[in-house]
């Protein structure tokens, strides 16, 4: 170091930022991430989230506990005894507690869906589903707030801007961000499709409105490999079609974090109008094409997802297009029954396919608990996970 050169030189350098050659990464890492199947994306981002800055590392060993809370049966080369354990279950829906309670919800999100987890601005509530006899885990679910725009929802409710936005009816719908039963439920035993009817439960309708002073009229969700998905054939929701799949891939934080950083200092304004909106990181990426000269569809991912909507009222587009008034809803039966309905329903379904697949030789016994991909390699995470996304 000479005179003239001082730490915060070495530090400016050393944090300076070169445009091209950040282009450059962000194409190469795009570029590489649009090879891949939607299966082998979604894996590498499970692989990264687990070994991201090491934090899972560090409480690796705390983690490994999580597994014992969760339900599995005991035998399920017992036919009469696993029969009887889905018949046992009492499924409950509780909200996690603020703190402790979250932190824990989302390690175990991380542990147990194939998808990264990704936290959306806005609107977020967590829910654990659990056996009220053994309060073990069953499943998690997350509503958020809704997508401000997704054709074939808007069409059927007959949705335009001014009832989403001016008039605010977009208040009165969600999002389920998270749908995620517990394995080996989820396979042998259709768990998925209980986890998803429970996000219209009283108990998630009643929190909703405490919390947000609006009256949750339907929820929706997509599915990742469009609508051949485990919401078909489910009397709570209803196939509204596909995306169009012009969503933008999503590059790793190594390409994507400095753009993020040069576009908040050298246009703020910017900046803050796209993380205020729903999808924040892709509303970030669409400034920094524009910046670079990059035309944004050549990076849509393409991977065209089902759309599903669970209307809990007779007359619930009348009143999302604001034609009638709160007191003139009328709640489907179906919801009315709630869980207890819930229940009676899949249990038949449970029970049906499990005695089918045992007889079919295709029980998979094995818990999806992606613990081990924390500090393991990514060709090792291929190799032992590639065939159960989208178990």
């Amino acid at each position: 170091m000479n005179e003239q050169t001082t730490i915060f030189d070495i530090i400016e350098a050393e944090d300076s930022f070169n445009f091209e050659e950040n282009k450059q990464n962000l194409i190469d890492n795009l570029d590489m991430l649009k090879e891949m199947s939607v299966e082998k994306q979604t894996l590498y981002k499970k692989w990264q989230e687990m070994n991201k800055g090491g934090k899972m590392a560090k409480v690796k060993n705390k983690l490994y506990d999580y597994r014992t809370n969760l339900w599995v049966p005991s035998d399920m080369d017992d036919v009469e005894h696993t029969i009887k354990q889905i018949k046992d279950l009492e499924p409950y829906v509780v909200m996690a507690t603020p703190g402790k309670g979250v932190t824990e919800w989302v390690n175990y999100r991380k542990l147990i869906h194939t998808m990264e987890w990704v936290a959306n601005p806005g609107r977020n509530m967590k829910f654990w589903v659990r056996d009220r006899k053994t309060d073990k885990v069953l499943g998690l679910i997350c509503l958020g707030s809704d997508v401000t725009s997704i054709k074939v929802r808007d069409a059927y409710i007959g949705w335009d801007k001014t009832n989403k936005f001016d008039q605010h009816k977009l208040n009165n719908t969600a999002i389920a961000t998270t749908i995620c039963s517990t394995q080996p439920g989820g396979y042998n035993m259709l768990m998925g499709k209980l986890i998803a009817a429970l996000t219209t439960c009283k108990t998630i309708r009643d929190a909703w409105e405490e919390k947000y002073g609006d009256k949750l009229i339907a929820v929706g969700t997509t599915a990742l490999y469009g609508i051949n998905s485990m919401y078909n054939g489910m009397p709570h929701f209803k196939t509204m079609g596909e995306t169009s799949g012009k969503v933008r891939l999503k590059p790793d934080d190594s390409a994507y974090l400095p753009w993020n950083k040069w576009l908040k200092e050298n246009h703020p304004e910017e900046h803050a109008k796209a993380i205020s909106a729903t999808g924040p990181k892709q509303n970030i990426l669409n400034k920094v094409f524009k910046h670079c000269g990059i035309k944004g569809s050549t990076y849509d991912h393409g991977f065209k997802r089902g759309v599903y909507l669970a209307m809990m009222y007779d007359n619930g587009n009348e009143f999302l297009r604001g034609e009638i008034k709160e007191s003139d809803l009328k709640m489907k039966q179906k919801f009315i029954d709630d869980v207890d309905y819930t229940c009676r329903w899949w249990k038949k379904k449970a029970i049906r396919r499990y005695q089918n697949i045992y007889e079919q030789g295709r029980i998979k016994p094995e818990m999806l608990f992606y613990w081990d991909v924390i500090d393991l390699s990514w060709e090792d995470t291929i190799s032992k996970y590639m065939k159960e996304v989208g178990r």
